[in-house]
C-alpha cells in the first residue's frame, strides 16, 4: 500500500510539472496543481485522518477564522487531514499536508504553506504525536467530493450502475436514465422479502429534465414512470424445507395471471426537493374456479370447525389459502440535505394513504367423472374474510430514511403503512462496493392469520459504478 501510495503521489506530481513550469512553483503549488487535474476518485487513496485533539482543533478553526473563512461554516469537531507520504525514517516529517477541511471549508497546500508553517509542521510528523482517527485509503472520498443524490444504492451520478442483493437487483446502463429493477416482496405495504408471496421486474423511464441549476445533479430528471409485471413466488411456504431455513416461510399467497405494475416520481419544477409519488400494483386474472391450480404452491390453512359453505358447487372446500390482491400509495415527498455544501447527511421523509387488500379464497379439490382439478373460488362460498382497510391507521403511509455517505457510508429507514413496521439499514463490509442489508418487518396490531411476527432477513449487498 505504501508502494502504490507514493507511485501515485510521484505521478501527480510529474503532471503537474508538465503543466507548469517548475522553476515558477513551490511545492505546495504542484500538489495544489495535481489535486485541481486529477479525479477525485483518486484522493481516496490518499492518507487521511480525522483530529480529535482538542488544541488543535482550536488551533486549526482559528486558523481558518483569521484567513476570512465564513465561522458559521466552521466545526471543529469535523477536521480532515490529507496528506501525502514524501519520505521513509523516523526522523523529519513523513507526509506533506495537501489538503484540511474544516466543517464545509477547505484549505489547500499553498494556503497551509503560507499561514499554517508552524501548526502544518505538526501536522505533518510522521508520528502523529496527537489524537487522530485514520480514515482507511479504500474507503469514499471525503465529505468535499462527496456528490447530491438521492439513492446511495441506485446513484443518478454514474454512467452505469449494477446492484444485486436477495431483496432487489438494479442496472442502469449509460447516460439515458432508464433503470431495470427487480424486486421481492411488497415492502410498501408491509410485506418484505417472500411474506408476500410476489415480486416484480419493471423498467423506470425519465421523461422530464430537470432545468434548475442549483437541483440538477442530485435530480437530474423532474418525472420518472414505472411500468413492469408482478408475479407469484410458488415456493419459500411455512414447514416447507427451503435452503434458508432461519428465516420464516410465507404464510400469503401472489395473485394467480401475476399483476400489472406501475407508478411515478413527480419532482415539483418549483422546488424539485418536493414532489408527489404514485405506486399501483393491479391483479390481472381474478379469483375464479374456471382456472385450475396446483394447490401445491399455495399456502393453505385447514378449515377446522369455521362454517364455510359452498352450496353452488359439488364438492366442499377443505381449505382456504389468503391471496394478495390489489395495493397502491400515493404520497408526498421531501429529499433534505443538511448542508448542500457538504451533502453526507441525507433525509427523505414520504407521508400519505396506502391501500392494501387480501382475500380469503377456499380450495376446492374436484374429481367428479375421474378428472382431478384443483381450483380457488369466492363466488358463492360463504364465511371468508377480506381484509383491506377499514379504519383510519390502515390508510396512513409514513416513511423517514436516513443516510450517511462519509468515510463509512450507511443508512437506515423506518416505515408505517397497513399497520406495519418495516425498518432497513445498510452498511458497508469490504470499500464501497460490498454492503450488508437487512430488513424487519412486524405488524403493530394483532397480526392476522398469514402475516408473520419479526420477520428478519439480511443480505449481502454488490454495489458497482463506472
Amino acid at each position: 500500500m505504501q508502494i502504490m501510495y507514493r507511485l501515485t503521489f510521484c505521478a501527480i506530481l510529474a503532471f503537474a510539472c508538465v503543466v507548469a513550469p517548475a522553476t515558477s512553483q513551490t511545492f505546495a503549488d504542484t500538489a495544489l496543481t495535481a489535486l485541481k487535474t486529477i479525479d477525485p476518485e483518486i484522493l481516496q487513496y490518499f492518507p487521511r485522518w480525522r483530529i480529535c485533539e482538542p488544541d488543535l482543533q482550536v488551533q486549526i478553526k482559528q486558523s481558518f477564522a483569521l484567513m476570512g473563512y465564513p465561522k458559521s461554516n466552521l466545526d471543529d469537531k469535523s477536521i480532515v487531514i490529507t496528506a501525502a507520504p514524501v519520505k521513509d525514517g523516523e526522523q523529519g516529517q513523513d507526509f506533506e499536508l495537501i489538503l484540511i477541511e474544516c466543517g464545509s471549508e477547505r484549505m489547500v497546500a499553498s494556503e497551509i504553506s503560507s499561514n499554517m508553517k508552524r501548526l502544518a509542521a505538526r501536522l505533518a510528523d510522521g508520528k502523529r504525536p496527537y489524537c487522530y482517527n485514520e480514515i482507511p485509503p479504500a474507503a469514499p472520498p471525503s465529505a468535499p467530493q462527496i456528490a447530491e443524490i438521492i439513492s446511495y444504492m441506485e446513484p443518478t451520478n454514474v454512467t452505469h450502475s449494477f446492484t444485486l442483493s436477495a431483496f432487489e437487483q438494479s442496472l442502469k446502463i449509460g447516460t439515458s436514465g432508464f433503470w431495470l429493477k427487480a424486486s421481492l416482496g411488497t415492502d410498501q405495504v408491509g410485506y418484505t422479502f417472500w411474506s408476500s408471496g410476489e415480486g416484480r421486474v419493471y423498467l423506470q423511464r425519465p421523461l422530464y429534465e430537470n432545468s434548475d441549476p442549483s437541483t440538477r445533479k442530485a435530480i437530474p430528471y423532474l418525472l420518472n414512470v414505472r411500468l413492469g409485471l408482478g408475479y407469484r413466488l410458488t415456493g419459500n411456504m411455512d414447514g416447507e424445507s427451503r435452503l434458508l431455513d432461519f428465516i420464516p416461510g410465507r404464510k400469503l399467497n401472489g395473485s394467480a395471471g401475476g399483476k400489472i405494475v406501475g407508478g411515478l416520481d413527480f419532482f415539483m419544477p418549483f422546488h424539485p426537493q418536493f414532489g408527489v409519488g404514485l405506486n399501483i400494483e393491479l391483479p390481472l386474472q381474478g379469483i375464479s374456479s374456471n382456472n385450475s391450480i396446483d394447490a401445491s404452491t399455495y399456502y393453505k390453512f385447514d378449515i377446522g370447525n369455521r362454517r364455510i359453505s359452498a352450496p353452488g358447487y359439488n364438492v366442499d372446500p377443505y381449505a382456504t389459502a389468503n391471496i394478495i390482491r390489489s395495493t397502491g400509495q400515493v404520497t408526498l415527498f421531501y429529499n433534505l440535505w443538511l448542508d448542500r455544501k457538504l451533502p453526507e447527511n441525507f433525509f427523505r421523509f414520504d407521508v400519505g394513504i396506502s391501500y392494501a387488500e387480501v382475500q380469503e379464497a377456499a380450495v376446492f379439490l374436484d374429481t367428479t367423472g375421474g378428472v382431478r382439478k384443483e381450483f380457488l373460488a369466492r363466488d358463492g362460498v360463504t364465511g371468508l374474510n377480506t381484509y383491506k382497510p377499514n379504519e383510519a391507521l390502515d390508510w396512513v403511509y409514513a416513511k423517514v430514511e436516513y443516510r450517511n455517505q462519509s468515510s463509512f457510508p450507511f443508512g437506515i429507514s423506518l416505515q408505517y403503512s397497513n399497520q406495519l413496521l418495516v425498518a432497513r439499514a445498510y452498511v458497508p463490509l469490504l470499500g464501497d462496493w460490498l454492503y450488508l442489508e437487512g430488513r424487519y418487518s412486524t405488524p403493530l396490531r394483532d397480526a392476522r392469520p398469514f402475516e408473520i411476527k419479526n420477520f428478519f432477513m439480511f443480505s449481502p449487498v454488490l454495489r458497482l459504478n463506472f
